[in-house]
C-alpha cells in the first residue's frame, strides 16, 4: 500500500472551438418496429368467406414523429414474385396503442377505402401519415406496442396474399362469412370471434413504417431464405413479439425490450437471385427504408448435394450487396453457412449420429467442402468492404471440434431436426450473435441539430453553451453524454471518479474515471487530458500504454439502444507523483 496517495482529481470540461451550426434535417422514412413481412403464399377462400380480420403487434425500435403503414397485394413464390390475380378490398384500418387503448384510423387519401387491384404492379400501397401529435398520451416511444387492425373483403374464390405471422398471443387473422360481422371497427381489442370463422397463421403482408424523432435508430431488413426466415422453429405459435427465427428475435433482449425495428424480406426456398433478376422488380423498393441488411442466402444455391457453384453463387451475392448500397443501405450483415447433414437415426443426438453432406464439407473425410469456400470468400468481402459485419453464427451452432456436424449435447433434434433448419435452441443462440452485432454498429449518425430538435426546450435557450437546468452541465456536454439537458440528470448518468485500493501489499492502486460517451454522434471529439499542476495551462492528452493507462470499455450500450457507450480510464497510482488531475474535454467538429 502506498504510504502517501496522490491526488487524483476528474474535472468535467468542455471546448466550444470549431463549432459549426448544423441545418436541420427530416429523419428519412425508415421500418420503425417489428412484425411486419412480405407475403409468402396466398391463401385462397370459398363463396361464403369473402371478409377478412387481421391483428398484429408491432413494437416500436425508438421514438417516433409519425407513422405510415403500408399494404400489398403480392407474394414471393419461392424466388419468383406472383400477383394475386384478384382485387384485394380494405375496407377499415386502424391503430390501436396498447399502453391506453386509443385507436387512430388509417386513411388512404383521406379515404377509409383501399382497393389493391388484380395482378398488381405495385410494390406496396402507403396509408396517409400519422403524425404522432394526435395520440393523446405523446409522442410514442421506444418498447411501446401497436396493434394493427385490418378489416377487408375479397371476391368469392379469391385469394388474399398471407404475409405477418399471427403467432403471438392477441394476433389473428380470419375468413368469415361477411353476414356474421358484428359491423364493429375502429376498437380496441382483440378480434371477436366469428360464426364458422376461419383463423390462419398468418396475416396481410404489412410494413410498419414511420420516422424517429432523431437519428441513429437502427431499421433493419432481413434477406434471405428459410434459415433466416426461421423455418424449423415455432411459428405457430411464438412468445417473442418481434416472431420467430433467429432474425426476428435479434430485435428484443432476454426481457423482451430494447426493441430493434426489422422488416422480414425472406422466403423459404428462395435463392440468392429473387431480389435482383428482371423479374422480380418489387423487392428492391423494399430496401431504401432501412439503413441495415442482415443477408443470409446461399443454401439453396449450394444445395443439398453441393452442386452449386461456388463462384457463381458468390457473385450473385455480391450482386445483392451491390443493391443494397445504391438503395441506401449503411451496413451489411452477412451470415456464415452452417452445418448441413444427414442423421442415421433422425434425431441427431451426436456427432457419430450425423454425415456431412455432400459438398458441405467433412474434416474426417478429407473434405473441407464448397461452404467453407463460400464462407472463405465472406471473409475476402469483409476486408474489401463488400460486406460490413461477418456474423460468428456458426461458433454456437456446430460441434466444438468440427464445424460441418451440428452441435449436440445427447438429446434428440438440439439444433436441428432436418438437418439443414435452425430449431429454437439454435435460433435463440444465433440470435444472441446478431443481436450483439446489431447494436456494435452505428447508423444515421447524429448531429447536435438532430439531437437538439428532438428535445422539448419549451422557452429555454438551446444553444449549445447554454445551461437551461443550472447543473452545470452545458447542452453540448449534455448530447455528448447522451443526458437531457433541461431535465434533472440522474448522478449515475454523470463522470464519475473513483479510487480502487490495492487489494494487498503486492497490489497496486488505481483511480479509474467513467464516463459516458455518445456513440453515434458525429460530430464530436472526446479528448482525457491530464496536468500535475491545476495553477498550469499545460493540459496534454492522456497517454494510454495499456499498462499503467488503460482505456476501457464497460458498457457497449448502456442504454440498451444502440446510443451511448459507458467508457472507463484506470490509471496506476505511481507513489512518486504526488499529484495528477485529469478533465473530459468535449469539442465540437
Amino acid at each position: 500500500m502506498f504510504k502517501n496517495t496522490p491526488i487524483f482529481l476528474a474535472l468535467l470540461m468542455l471546448s466550444l472551438t470549431a463549432w459549426m451550426p448544423h441545418t436541420q434535417a427530416e429523419q428519412p422514412l425508415r421500418y420503425v418496429a417489428t412484425g411486419s413481412r412480405i407475403g409468402v403464399y396466398q391463401q385462397g377462400t370459398n363463396t361464403e368467406r369473402t371478409a377478412f380480420w387481421h391483428r398484429t403487434p408491432h413494437q416500436l425500435g425508438g421514438p417516433v414523429s409519425e407513422i405510415q403503414i403500408g399494404f400489398m397485394n403480392w407474394f414471393l413464390n419461392y424466388s419468383n414474385e406472383n400477383t394475386v390475380g384478384n382485387t384485394v378490398t380494405i375496407e377499415y384500418a386502424w391503430l390501436e396503442r396498447a399502453s391506453d387503448g386509443q385507436v387512430v384510423p388509417i386513411t388512404f387519401s383521406g379515404s377509409r377505402q383501399l382497393v389493391m387491384p388484380a395482378n398488381d404492379v405495385e410494390p406496396y400501397w402507403l396509408g396517409d401519415t400519422i403524425d404522432s401529435s394526435v395520440w393523446t398520451s405523446g409522442t410514442p416511444q421506444r418498447d411501446e406496442v401497436f396493434w394493427l387492425h385490418i378489416k377487408g373483403s375479397i371476391p368469392e374464390s379469391g385469394n388474399i396474399s398471407q404475409g405477418s405471422p399471427t403467432g403471438y398471443s392477441g394476433s389473428k387473422f380470419i375468413l368469415y362469412d361477411p353476414s356474421n360481422d358484428p359491423g364493429t371497427y375502429d376498437i380496441a381489442g382483440t378480434v371477436p370471434s366469428i360464426t364458422d370463422q376461419y383463423a390462419r397463421t398468418r396475416g396481410l403482408p404489412t410494413m410498419f413504417l414511420g420516422r424517429f424523432t432523431t437519428s441513429g435508430y437502427l431499421s433493419v431488413i432481413g434477406i434471405g431464405d428459410s434459415i433466416l426466415d426461421g423455418s424449423g422453429d415455432a411459428s405457430s405459435s411464438y412468445s417473442t413479439i418481434s416472431g420467430f427465427g433467429f432474425f426476428c428475435r435479434a430485435a428484443v433482449d432476454e426481457s423482451g425490450d430494447n426493441t430493434i425495428a426489422t422488416f422480414n424480406l425472406t422466403r423459404h426456398g428462395a435463392s440468392a437471385t429473387a431480389p435482383t433478376k428482371a423479374s422480380n422488380p418489387r423487392q428492391q423498393h423494399f430496401l431504401k427504408f432501412a439503413n441495415v441488411a442482415v443477408e443470409e442466402y446461399g443454401t439453396n444455391d449450394l444445395g443439398s448435394s453441393g452442386s452449386g457453384d461456388v463462384s457463381t453463387i458468390q457473385g450473385r451475392l455480391e450482386d445483392i450487396w451491390e443493391l443494397c448500397r445504391q438503395e441506401g443501405i449503411q451496413k451489411i450483415i452477412r451470415t456464415q453457412l452452417m452445418p448441413r447433414t444427414s442423421s442415421v437415426t433422425y434425431n441427431w443426438v451426436s456427432r457419430e449420429d450425423q454425415t456431412p453432406n455432400s459438398g458441405w464439407g467433412d474434416v474426417d473425410a478429407g473434405d473441407s467442402g464448397k461452404r467453407d469456400a463460400l464462407n472463405a470468400g465472406f471473409e475476402t468481402s469483409l476486408e474489401n468492404g463488400e460486406i460490413d459485419v461477418l456474423l460468428e453464427n456458426l461458433a454456437v451452432v456446430s460441434d466444438p471440434f468440427d464445424d460441418h456436424y451440428w452441435l449436440t449435447n445427447g438429446s434428440n433434434d438440439y439444433m436441428t431436426n432436418d438437418g439443414t433448419h435452425l430449431r429454437a435452441a439454435a435460433n435463440i443462440l444465433v440470435a444472441e450473435v446478431l443481436r450483439e452485432a446489431l447494436l456494435s454498429i452505428t447508423v444515421d449518425t447524429l448531429s447536435y441539430a438532430s439531437w437538439s430538435d428532438s428535445i422539448d426546450w419549451g422557452s429555454a435557450d438551446a444553444s449549445p453553451e447554454a445551461d437551461p437546468n443550472n447543473d452545470r452541465i452545458t447542452n453540448l456536454m449534455a448530447y455528448a453524454l447522451n443526458v437531457s439537458p433541461v431535465n434533472e440528470v440522474e448522478t449515475t448518468q454523470l463522470p464519475k471518479p473513483s479510487l480502487e485500493p490495492a487489494a494487498s501489499e503486492l497490489e497496486d492502486a488505481w483511480f479509474t474515471y467513467v464516463y459516458r460517451m455518445h456513440s453515434v454522434a458525429a460530430d464530436l471529439d472526446f479528448r482525457i487530458l491530464s496536468n500535475t499542476n491545476l495553477t498550469s495551462d499545460d493540459w496534454t492528452d492522456l497517454s494510454i500504454d495499456g499498462i499503467d493507462t488503460q482505456l476501457n470499455t464497460l458498457d457497449e450500450d448502456i442504454d440498451g439502444d444502440g446510443s451511448t457507450i459507458l467508457k472507463e480510464v484506470r490509471i496506476r497510482l505511481i507513489e512518486s507523483e504526488s499529484n495528477r488531475f485529469l478533465k473530459l474535454e468535449v469539442t465540437a467538429l
